[in-house]
């Protein structure tokens, strides 16, 4: 490996990240904010060899051109302009913390602490949290506001254990649903039991939850086994923390181009991106800034970001061999393409040009731009095909199915293999995604003998192009409201979406969709 890896962030993470990147014979290089990550950090502490990485403290990204192979950085060095020239780059970082006083009511106080001042605490014997090493009742509140995540869960219950274990404190963990589907989280909440520490689980109603004057904290509650009121008055409370994504990381992403999550984090919800991928070849994502993620999680993101570069350089991401090209002869720079393009593969400089290396072939700016400037070289589907040739004996509609290769091709094959019954008078156009099927190869469908045209999209949320497949609605929807002036019914053109595993309901929707048209009759569009 002989290209140079940039890595963008902060904290544990990028320590390891570069060291399996050093492990593999990379180069590389970390950009951070994080002032504890220094270069003398990653030598050999035995031999006192010097590691093969550049460490450039930054505050910002201010610019990135370029794609997969070769991406041109501008960093903001404390004022000085730096630039970087890199094949492939990694976002790593630690999570924001913030304290959930205000959710409960609350405010810091020494008998008020946050859950992160108290595990500052037990690392280092220092912070404002000290007080929980001379109280005699220490409670946890977790999770009553609002759901909490398992990472938050383990923090709680390993920082009760320990004050059980280490400082012989009583301590309660009062929550609402308890988050313990990580790796080993059920054994911890057995040991933090056995170890002394009560847990206290309110399903029909939250506790009230007061704090006096002095700061400390008062909470009454109804047992939900006894019926009875309780209070209890702990001498420290220790509130949850909420994990958000940093102000550096969520401006990096931006400046980068990529798919932020329902969430808030950076990478979308998308099946096809399930491991550190992002919507830009060359580009990946690990730990925190995926979402709040376990240790054990983080650890297996770190390899796989490592290994993900590695096949990279090689050639394991090669190419698409089918590409985007623009004439500039006719194109009007609307940008259409530039705003479309789901893998930030429409470079704009003096003027617009696709950059094959991050292009995936999957035709959207074909299909969207409105000057028709745009061309898949070689082309992965024509215009359309002819229609089945029409049966001999009785009406058997010809239909014409686009269909999206990731899921509904392999969907068919399987239907196939199940033995499923399929019409057998209609003709399949796998497309790289349906959001290329364009309003043209819809027409020209029907325009070459199809009685019905059906188009079949990934489900939404799970394209691989993020929003192909509602391009291909919208379109469809479209077209559907001007088949009449052509002399068509609506009902002639149809969506649904489906995924690769989906062999039955393949079959279903192609039969429901023949059934339908062999009851409008054939079409009445003549040929040309």
């Amino acid at each position: 490996m002989a290209e140079k890896t940039l890595i963008l962030g902060g904290g544990s993470d990028v320590m390891n990240i570069a060291k399996e990147l050093l492990v593999k014979g990379a180069e590389v290089i970390v950009a951070t904010p994080d002032p504890a990550v220094d270069a003398a950090r990653f030598d050999d502490p035995g031999t006192g060899e010097k590691a093969a990485v550049e460490v450039i403290p930054i505050t910002r990204c201010l610019a990135c051109n370029g794609s997969v192979g070769r991406f041109d950085l501008v960093l903001d060095r404390k004022g000085d302009p730096v630039t970087c020239t890199v094949s492939s780059i990694i976002l790593a970082d630690e999570a924001v913390r913030t304290p959930n006083f205000s959710l409960y009511g609350l405010q810091a106080s020494p008998a008020a602490v946050s859950l992160s001042q108290v595990r500052e605490f037990l690392e280092s014997g220092s912070g404002p949290a000290k007080s929980v090493s001379t109280a005699e009742r220490t409670a946890f509140i977790t999770g009553l506001a609002k759901e909490s995540h398992p990472k938050i869960t383990e923090e709680v219950m390993e920082s009760a254990l320990k004050l059980q274990q280490e400082f012989s404190r009583q301590t309660y963990i009062l929550t609402g649903n308890l988050k313990v589907a990580g790796d080993g989280l059920e054994a911890l909440y057995r040991e933090a039991k056995r170890a002394g520490c009560i847990f206290m689980k309110f399903t029909d109603a939250a506790p009230e939850i007061r704090q006096a004057t002095d700061g400390r904290v008062t909470i009454i509650f109804l047992d939900e086994i006894t019926r009875e009121r309780f209070r209890l008055v702990p001498d420290v409370t220790v509130v949850d923390d909420t994990l958000t994504l940093s102000d550096f990381m969520r401006d990096l992403a931006g400046r980068l181009g990529l798919d932020m999550g329902p969430d808030g984090f950076v990478q979308s919800d998308n099946v096809h991106r399930a491991t550190v991928l992002t919507n830009r070849r060359g580009i990946f994502v690990a730990g925190h800034p995926r979402g709040i993620r376990m240790d054990t999680d983080r650890r297996t993101d770190a390899g796989n970001a490592a290994l993900s570069v590695a096949r990279l350089a090689g050639g394991r991401f090669a190419e698409t061999v089918a590409t985007a090209e623009i004439d500039t002869g006719q194109c009007v720079r609307c940008l259409t393409c530039f705003r479309v393009c789901p893998y930030g593969a429409v470079a704009l400089n003096a003027r617009l040009a696709v950059l094959s290396s991050a292009c995936e072939g999957c035709g959207l700016c074909v299909a969207e731009c409105p000057r028709g400037a745009i061309q898949i070289r070689p082309p992965v589907v024509g215009t359309a095909p002819d229609a089945p040739e029409p049966a001999r004996d009785g009406f058997v509609p010809a239909l014409t199915v686009f269909s999206c290769s990731r899921s509904a091709v392999p969907a068919k094959d399987l239907a196939a293999c199940m033995g499923y019954k399929i019409p057998e008078n209609w003709q399949m156009v796998a497309v790289p995604c349906a959001g290329g099927v364009s309003v043209e190869h819809l027409l020209t469908a029907f325009q070459k003998g199809a009685d019905g045209v059906l188009v079949l999209t990934c489900h939404v949320g799970n394209c691989h192009s993020q929003h192909g497949n509602l391009y291909a609605r919208q379109r469809v929807d479209h077209i559907r409201d001007v088949l009449s002036v052509m002399g068509l019914e609506p009902e002639r053109l149809m969506w649904r979406s489906l995924a690769s595993n989906m062999g039955g309901e393949f079959a279903e929707i192609l039969g429901t969709f023949e059934e339908k048209i062999r009851e409008l009759g054939p079409s009445r569009l003549k040929n040309g």
